[in-house]
């Protein structure tokens, strides 16, 4: 019991220094943390419900969605491996503004909301981290937003699934998680629920995913869609936000060349 307790509580000293937190701060705040554990589909807080707590991903995948009178959910933003959720809702009125849900099973470190905002307004380490977090946030947001809005189909697909790539691959120090190989990612999502986080209807999806399969850029599993080279659709994503390439309404096949380019320039980098 005593090895187990000591490495909750180093692990949890690691967390909160990684966010800026003092010494003496993260080991107080440390005791009121505890490890918690969520089964793939169970929903952790629903849209209205009062957030009690903050949370930080251990492991897993959990997705912002609305889910509408009629039953169907629409994923907004994945959270994956040393990430956190319900951050700005704590900020705000402290409902959650949209489902919370476990897509995979997840492993969470939480905080209670009063503990989390006491440390908010107590450290400047984790505040400036916050707002940092923040900042990226809500610019991966807005571009993803220009790109549902402002897009062919195409970009939809390809800029979505690069976008889970970056949010997903773009964490914290330490292992990685299951879903991701060396260079490969599994997004543990069904088809359908990877087509509405795209914004495009299932048939749509199944259209450009195939291209994509032929051109080994994907490979379909029946736990989810695989993403082959994945540097290359990191890649992707730096240039179709940094370069704005949605302005040019690109066609598939110029989203497909310009992954070949990704994939390239990634070989490139690890040469000798």
């Amino acid at each position: 019991m005593f090895e187990v307790t000591q490495r909750v509580h180093d692990f949890t000293l690691q967390v909160f220094s990684s966010m800026g937190v003092s010494t003496a701060l993260a080991y107080e705040t440390g005791k009121q943390t505890r490890v918690v554990s969520r089964k793939a589909g169970e929903l952790i807080w629903r849209t209205g419900a009062p957030i009690t707590h903050w949370h930080h991903i251990i492991d897993g995948i959990v997705a912002e969605q609305v889910t509408m009178d009629q039953g169907l959910s629409y994923p907004l933003a994945l959270h994956g491996r040393s990430s956190s959720f319900a951050k700005h809702d704590l900020l705000g009125d402290g409902r959650a503004q949209v489902d919370y849900l476990a897509v995979t099973d997840v492993e969470l470190l939480t905080l209670p909301a009063h503990a989390y905002l006491s440390l908010l307004r107590n450290d400047v380490g984790f505040s400036q981290h916050l707002v940092g977090l923040l900042a990226s946030e809500i610019r991966q947001q807005s571009n993803h937003l220009i790109v549902n809005k402002c897009s062919n189909s195409a970009l939809r697909v390809i800029g979505g699934l690069a976008l889970c790539a970056e949010g997903l691959c773009a964490t914290g120090a330490g292992a990685a998680p299951h879903f991701m190989r060396a260079n490969s990612l599994l997004l543990p999502l069904s088809q359908q629920m990877i087509a509405r986080l795209c914004g495009v209807s299932r048939t749509l999806f199944s259209e450009y995913i195939g291209q994509l399969e032929r051109g080994n850029w994907v490979r379909l599993q029946y736990r989810g869609v695989e993403l082959q080279q994945l540097d290359a659709w990191r890649g992707l994503f730096v240039r179709l936000h940094g370069q704005q390439v949605w302005r040019r309404n690109p066609s598939v096949v110029a989203l497909l060349g310009l992954l070949s380019d990704c994939a390239e320039a990634a070989s490139g980098a690890y040469a000798v």
